[in-house]
């Protein structure tokens, strides 16, 4: 097992080479701006694992970091995505799905479930690093209005779209929600996108109701789900526009299975064919992965869903579970790596597995005291 220390060696990557501190990455971005606007994002899937954890808090401590370097105020906007899939349906050997705020809505899900852990973990983190932050829904998120345009844009130009965000099917995937059952075809087989003088219209049919049309005008109104490649590139365009809206250097930081290729496969060819000119583009910084002893990222969806990681503790799956036994002062213990990482490029370009983090919570963590005998 790996012993978190100091003698650890931190072999340089190849941007580690370039920067002395982490903030050197903003720099030239945030020149002349009046502040920092630092976003990030997670799906409501529940309560947040060990993962989403160290993301969170690393996506606080690089904002409060790089405030501090770079002399300007920064807040975090942290995307809460509850149009993450909560139901799986088939209709006639086709896929559909509901979200999580659909079952919200319709008091299937309690909404306090799937926000609560979210919500203490940014409170924590605002308070120990001295941030504000806010959150976006992904309802408030999809009807702004640079988030309508981009979508617009890419409506008219689907061919173009379709190899970045759909190589396989050729399907870009903005799908509409039946009105009658808000079911929604997963695959996008009956979806038709067409585009408008000022609105996308999006049809498609429902297994049980038929087909329907949604409209989504560029100013605002009405509803649509986007995929992740499209959310993504919605994303970047939205942080593109934010640098004038805010008078802001616009960040987007997310875990580091986000960079790579699709960074160079996504993100970066869907703002190039928007137009988007390259100095306007959101800077771009990944925290590390929590990986498991194989390599592969530590994945709640598959610890519960295919019984994974049988030998690991549950409290690496479960904030509500690592809290309830060590308490916050796991959180402290956690600040204090992830704010070596924010700093230091050696530290923040790598992974670090489920065993580094049982030897430094092992290491920095009272006992706690053996059950009593009967």
């Amino acid at each position: 097992m790996t012993t978190p220390s100091t003698d650890l060696i931190f072999a340089p990557v190849g941007i580690a080479h370039l920067t002395n501190r982490n903030s050197d990455l903003l720099r030239a971005a945030a020149a002349g701006r009046s502040a920092l606007r630092v976003t990030t994002a997670a799906q409501l899937n529940g309560v947040p694992h060990f993962g989403t954890t160290v993301t969170i808090l690393t996506v606080f401590a690089f904002a409060a970091h790089a405030a501090d370097d770079l002399g300007l105020p920064a807040t975090v906007v942290f995307d809460a995505l509850e149009n993450a899939p909560a139901e799986h349906l088939e209709r006639g050997g086709e896929q559909y799905t509901r979200t999580v705020g659909d079952l919200i809505d319709a008091g299937r899900l309690n909404e306090a479930t799937r926000t609560d852990g979210f919500r203490r973990l940014l409170d924590w983190a605002r308070d120990r690093s001295g941030v504000p932050y806010e959150v976006r829904p992904y309802a408030v998120y999809q009807n702004l209005r640079p988030v309508r345009e981009c979508l617009h844009h890419i409506a008219q130009q689907l061919d173009a779209f379709a190899p970045i965000c759909a190589p396989t099917d050729g399907v870009v995937k903005v799908r509409p929600r039946c009105p009658a059952c808000r079911l929604m075809e997963k695959a996008g087989k009956h979806l038709r996108i067409t585009t408008l003088p000022d609105a996308v219209q999006l049809d498609s049919i429902c297994p049980d109701h038929g087909p329907y049309t949604e409209h989504v005008p560029v100013n605002g109104g009405g509803w649509y789900d986007a995929n992740t490649p499209v959310r993504s590139i919605q994303k970047g365009y939205l942080l593109a526009a934010e640098r004038e809206l805010y008078d802001a250097c616009s960040v987007s930081v997310d875990g580091a299975d986000w960079g790579g290729a699709w960074h160079s496969q996504v993100l970066a060819p869907g703002l190039a064919t928007l137009g988007v000119p390259p100095h306007d583009w959101p800077v771009s910084v990944f925290t590390p992965l929590v990986v498991d002893r194989t390599g592969g990222k530590l994945s709640k969806s598959l610890y519960v869903a295919k019984s994974a990681y049988a030998d690991l503790p549950e409290l690496f799956l479960n904030l509500d579970i690592l809290l309830a036994e060590h308490g916050d002062h796991v959180l402290d213990t956690l600040w204090t790596e992830v704010s070596r990482w924010a700093s230091d490029p050696h530290r923040l370009h790598r992974s670090y597995t489920v065993d580094y983090f049982a030897a430094l919570l092992n290491e920095h963590l009272p006992a706690r005291p053996a059950p009593r005998a009967a």
